[in-house]
């Protein structure tokens, strides 16, 4: 089953428009009287038969439509993106299929990029989580610094867990939780320093270990929303 995004679905009828048209009607070659499978990302799934295809969209009736609430525990990654623009984007695709659900990009002293293209990031992880079947598509939030980051009023009341190796940590996968939003922190290559150390204990962040190897900052993103994930199932 082929997942297509649109966010218009309003009563019976949906619209298929740019990204999503050009692949199911131009590159799939679906016709008109074919069944597909739509989500608006925001928890709907529906069945839907291509009614009139448009120059530019497709016009779509809606056959059977469901909707599915948002999972009990909500999952976030806070994290300072890598330096190079690929292990950026692989590390947005793969913590999304693996059961991310807002990502955070954070600004820290040893971080090498401090701006990132929100909008093809967000189709990064659209495309990610069509492909992953998931019809609750991830948030994605503006890069910010660590501190003003710390200082939001729903991130000081989450359960908040920074990977950080140290012999005496707990592991991720074994640690405990009281609320339904937990972050991970993943530092820059060069790690947090000092400072947002003490900064990130401060804000009550209990330390984790997620391997007992040195990982790059993508790899400890996906090992973490992992074992997460599976920490809540």
């Amino acid at each position: 089953m082929i997942l297509f995004y649109t966010s218009d679905i309003d009563n019976n009828e949906a619209l298929l428009e740019e990204d999503e048209f050009q692949h199911c009607c131009k590159v799939l070659r679906h016709r008109e009287g074919d069944v597909i499978h739509i989500t608006n990302g925001q928890g709907i799934f529906a069945q839907a038969r291509i009614e009139h295809i448009h120059k530019r969209h497709a016009s779509l009736n809606i056959i059977h439509q469901t909707s599915r609430e948002r999972k009990s525990i909500f999952i976030e990654l806070a994290v300072a993106p890598p330096k190079t623009k690929s292990r950026w984007e692989w590390l947005l695709e793969k913590t999304v299929e693996v059961g991310v659900d807002k990502i955070s990009p954070i600004i820290t002293s040893n971080i090498e990029r401090k701006k990132i293209n929100l909008d093809r990031n967000r189709k990064i992880i659209r495309s990610a989580a069509l492909q992953s079947k998931r019809i609750t598509h991830p948030e994605m939030s503006e890069i910010i610094s660590l501190e003003k980051y710390l200082a939001f009023p729903e991130v000081q009341t989450a359960d908040k867990f920074l990977c950080h190796f140290d012999d005496t940590n707990l592991f991720l996968n074994k640690a405990e939780y009281s609320s339904n939003h937990l972050i991970v922190f993943v530092g820059p290559e060069g790690d947090f320093n000092d400072q947002e150390l003490s900064l990130l204990k401060q804000y009550k962040c209990q330390e984790v270990n997620i391997s007992k190897n040195r990982l790059r900052t993508e790899t400890a993103a996906i090992v973490a929303i992992s074992q997460v994930s599976a920490l809540i199932e």
